[in-house]
C-alpha cells in the first residue's frame, strides 16, 4: 500500500504550525518577564518616615498605583529607563517582578561617586539661578546672569583622608578662564526652596567671574559605568 503523500504533508504542516505557535508563546512569556540591570539600583530618599513612595504603572502622578516602597528602601532594581514628563523626571524600576515608575526626586542611585564624573550629575543653585550638567569631563553650564557656556574639567582629586570631597579644575570660554570647583558628598544639601535634600553640594569659582554655590544629584537613569 502506497503512503498517502497528501495526508503526510497535511500532518507535517499542522505539526509545523503547532510548533511555531508553541515557540512563539514561549518566547513571548520569556521576554515579557520583567528584568532589570544589575548595575542600576536606587535608594529611596526625601520620603517622610511615616510615608511611602508610590510606584505607578506609567510615569504620571495620576497613573494607577502598582506598588509602594518603604521610606528607607535600598538597592531597588531598575531597568535603566527614564522619562521626563513636564518638569519631573521618572525612572522605571522593578517591584516584586513587575515594572513600575517612580518620581526621580525621591530616589538616588545606590552607587557612590568615587572619581571625577564617574556618573553624570545635575547641579543647580539660586541667586542667581544657574544649572550645570556634568558628564565625563564636560560641564554644560547655564546661568541666568551670565548665559550658557561649557566648562572643560581637566583634573580632579579627592581630599587626603576624606574620600567624599573632590576638587575639580578646568577652563571655560574663549579666553579659557580658569575654573575651580569643590564637590562634596553630604547627602543633606538643600536648595533653599524646597524640602528636598541632595546628595552633593558644589561650589564653582570662575576666575574674574561669579562664585556659585548649589546642590547636585546623579542624573536619573544614568548609572555609573
Amino acid at each position: 500500500m502506497r503512503p498517502n503523500i497528501s495526508t503526510q504533508s497535511n500532518h507535517i504542516s499542522r505539526f509545523s504550525g503547532l510548533l511555531i505557535l508553541v515557540l512563539s508563546v514561549s518566547c513571548a512569556l520569556l521576554f515579557s518577564t520583567a528584568k532589570g540591570r544589575a548595575d542600576v539600583t536606587y535608594d529611596v530618599t526625601n520620603v517622610a518616615t511615616d510615608d511611602q513612595l508610590n510606584v505607578r504603572a506609567t510615569p504620571s502622578a495620576t497613573a494607577e498605583k502598582v506598588g509602594t516602597l518603604a521610606f528607607d528602601a535600598k538597592t531597588i532594581t531598575a531597568t535603566g529607563a527614564s522619562r521626563q514628563v513636564g518638569r519631573s523626571v521618572w525612572v522605571e524600576i522593578i517591584v516584586e517582578g513587575r515594572k513600575g515608575w517612580v518620581n526621580a526626586a525621591y530616589v538616588t542611585p545606590t552607587r557612590a561617586l568615587t572619581s571625577l564624573c564617574q556618573e553624570p550629575l545635575v547641579c543647580s543653585g539660586t541667586e542667581p539661578f544657574w544649572a550645570l550638567q556634568l558628564d565625563k569631563t564636560r560641564g554644560d553650564f547655564d546661568s541666568l546672569s551670565e548665559g550658557k557656556s561649557v566648562i572643560e574639567f581637566r583634573s580632579s582629586r579627592s581630599a587626603h583622608g576624606v574620600p567624599n570631597i573632590w576638587s575639580l579644575k578646568g577652563t571655560t570660554g574663549p579666553a579659557r578662564s580658569p575654573v575651580f570647583a569643590l564637590l562634596e558628598e553630604t547627602n543633606q544639601c538643600s536648595d533653599g526652596m524646597s524640602d528636598l535634600t541632595y546628595r552633593y553640594s558644589i561650589r564653582i569659582d570662575i576666575k574674574d567671574g561669579p562664585f556659585y554655590a548649589g546642590c547636585c544629584n546623579p542624573h536619573p537613569g544614568q548609572p555609573a559605568p
